[in-house]
């Protein structure tokens, strides 16, 4: 189904570690946010957040879980660990492409205005619906060179894998409608936060 790299794996079985038996298994997601890529997200869970509908996998002494949907989304995918001056976590590197919705004028949500509200409408518009379906808010704090500055809170704040919806998700999206973005820097004390798998 995903294969994990070596160096995604070790990442992965320090985050249960640290969840001290709690968490034994990880929920992936691919989801589609209306641009070319998938939105990924990557989550820690107890065996009886399985439903009956997840495949379940052994992806080398941890079981992965995953959705029907995000399931064929991530068909053949694989997850590594990227471990580098200017930004480390996982990526994936997918053969698949999302299918992007159609309108019937060509037309996107308004984007109109000065760079900060555009970026603080996609928000409102666009991203806080996708991650409330987990729990999650964003906050846009403001901008400075070509920086939007953003900080998570509900089920994003303390969470070990918010590299990966920040940087392949959120962080993508805006670059793509609001190109005078040039990077998306996340603010928020996550030490702070109640997930126990998050290492600073």
């Amino acid at each position: 189904m995903v294969t994990f790299t070596e160096a995604a794996k070790e990442h992965v079985f320090k985050a249960l570690q640290k969840s001290e038996g709690e968490k034994t298994s990880l929920r992936l997601e691919a989801t589609t946010n209306g641009t070319a890529e998938f939105s990924y997200s990557m989550k820690l869970v107890t065996p009886d957040e399985k439903t009956a509908e997840d495949v379940l996998f052994d992806a080398g002494g941890f079981d992965v879980m995953i959705a029907p949907k995000s399931a064929e989304n991530l068909e053949g995918a694989s997850v590594d660990y990227e471990d580098k001056v200017l930004r480390s976590g996982f990526k994936f590197q997918n053969p698949n492409t999302p299918e992007l919705p159609t309108f019937g004028d060509g037309s996107r949500p308004d984007l109109s205005g000065s760079v900060a509200e555009r970026v603080q409408r996609l928000i409102d518009s666009e991203i806080n619906p996708s991650v409330a379906a987990h729990g999650g808010v964003v906050h846009f704090s403001g901008m400075k060179d070509g920086k939007a500055f953003l900080s998570f809170g509900g089920g994003c704040h303390g969470c070990g894998m918010v590299d990966v919806t920040l940087k392949q998700g959120i962080e993508a999206r805006i670059k793509e409608v609001i190109p005078e973005i040039e990077e998306v820097v996340d603010t928020t004390d996550h030490a702070e936060g109640e997930n126990p798998y998050y290492a600073s």
